[in-house]
């Protein structure tokens, strides 16, 4: 018996395996190089990319007077019994059901393919932060931690708005940080180290690093 199983197994092409030995596991992705610093000025590039950046804030932009209200214009108030309202409102709840971060974060992840060292390394996220959305349904993060999310996924501007918008978050053209992220994700340009390049220079906050 032992000697027919010798030959099925150099038949087979097994009798060369080493059968004491593990299989080997694939190598963990590299986490990506982050810059801690940037040059005492920036490049052309970046600075003509800020002056693109400066003119999204609404400030500067003239906005059409709206037309005041007429005179005895009034608006109308609508009030509910508790019970009526209760009753409305889980209703209304039942049909705008909406998933929460962690569910639609973990579900693009798994769309994209990615592995998860592949998505913290790429957000700039330690693996600490990322067990803790990965292991509470109802977690709820930080602006900045959700938006590193959104670059990690390189996710364009639609669906950074809609991941966003599940943690309670949008981006507003009022706010200079915010307005680097739009810029940065309306552009495509989704490697962090690009970003907090726009941030540094803009003395706004950089995302997932300390400089």
């Amino acid at each position: 018996m032992a000697t027919l199983l010798n030959i099925l197994d150099k038949i087979l092409g097994f009798d060369d395996m080493d059968t004491n030995t593990p299989p080997k596991a694939d190598p963990a992705p590299e986490p990506p190089v982050i810059r801690k610093s940037f040059a005492a000025k920036p490049s052309k590039r970046v600075m003509e990319t800020l002056a693109r950046i400066d003119e999204l804030d609404p400030a500067k932009k003239k906005e059409p007077e709206e037309p005041s209200a007429q005179v005895g214009e009034t608006k109308i108030r609508y009030s509910l019994k508790f019970d009526e309202d209760v009753e409305i409102f889980v209703k209304w709840q039942s049909e705008h059901w909406m998933a929460t971060f962690q569910q639609t974060l973990l579900h693009m992840i798994e769309q994209k393919g990615m592995s998860a060292p592949e998505f913290y390394n790429a957000a700039f996220m330690d693996r600490k932060l990322f067990s803790a959305i990965k292991n509470n349904v109802n977690y709820r993060p930080s602006k900045e931690t959700a938006v590193a999310c959104c670059f990690g996924l390189k996710l364009s501007l639609r669906a950074t708005e809609r991941l966003l918008r599940t943690a309670g978050y949008s981006l507003s053209l009022s706010i200079p940080w915010d307005r680097v992220v739009y810029y940065c994700l309306e552009n495509g340009i989704t490697d962090l180290n690009d970003v907090n390049e726009l941030l540094y220079y803009m003395g706004e906050k950089c995302i997932g690093v300390k400089l």
